[in-house]
């Protein structure tokens, strides 16, 4: 049920086809931030308490390293996001997939908050 209200909340947001501004990970992998263009300001989500992380590219979008890009020329546009809700071992996790192609990334976390900066 915390998935749908997520997914509910980002569905309400319209990002389809947003471009990806930023995708870090910060305090050795426990938090996961994405950051997408909206049109009046950026959205954050941020995943925190992540068990697992997946990022998976093609070797072809790794030939230019990314940090020597301008950020129009930075090819991620978001096509989908999936979240479900997970159980393992008896906890309530929240299970995220996220596709921008040539991206994707996944990620098994307890929590995700979404807010506009």
């Amino acid at each position: 049920m915390k998935a749908q209200q997520i997914q509910e909340k980002l569905e309400s947001l319209h990002y389809w086809d947003a471009r990806v501004l930023k995708l870090d990970t910060t305090n050795f992998v426990d938090d996961v931030i994405l950051v997408f263009e909206d049109s009046d300001g950026n959205v954050e989500i941020l995943f925190s308490g992540c068990s697992r992380v997946l990022f998976s590219t093609s070797v072809e979008d790794r030939e230019k390293p990314l940090k020597e890009m301008q950020l129009s020329q930075i090819p991620y546009f978001i096509q989908d996001i999936e979240i479900s809700d997970f159980v393992q071992d008896g906890r309530g996790l929240l299970n995220c997939k996220v596709i921008a192609p040539p991206i994707t990334v996944e990620v098994l976390c307890k929590s995700i908050t979404v807010s506009k900066e």
